[in-house]
């Protein structure tokens, strides 16, 4: 039995997130969209779109970004806070934005 050396485990790994990285942009990322904008008080919180995390809400905010139209499954949440979801049904060429107004949660 061979082992690869720990050099070229580190390298396969990062292949493997560049490529998943690539995966879930292109699931996202579609030309046939539209554009999504999330508008949330906390820019540190986190955006999931169907259960994939895509960001930060501040990379989000200024002019949104595109998404492939359809509907839509948004989560914002950040450790310490209430999590937010919202459903959009995107058309084509539409543009949508995301109200969150996250709430510590209590001890």
């Amino acid at each position: 039995m061979t082992s690869r050396p720990p050099r070229a485990d580190r390298r396969f790994a990062g292949f493997l997130l560049a490529l998943l990285s690539i995966g879930v942009a292109c699931a996202h990322s579609l030309p046939d969209g539209g554009g999504l904008r999330v508008d949330c008080n906390l820019t540190d919180a986190t955006v999931w779109i169907d259960d994939v995390p895509v960001g930060n809400a501040s990379s989000w905010k200024a002019e949104g970004r595109q998404i492939r139209a359809g509907f839509h499954r948004i989560e914002i949440r950040r450790p310490g806070y209430y999590s937010v979801f919202k459903e959009v049904d995107l058309p084509v060429g539409g543009k949508s934005v995301v109200e969150a107004k996250l709430r510590e949660t209590i001890d």
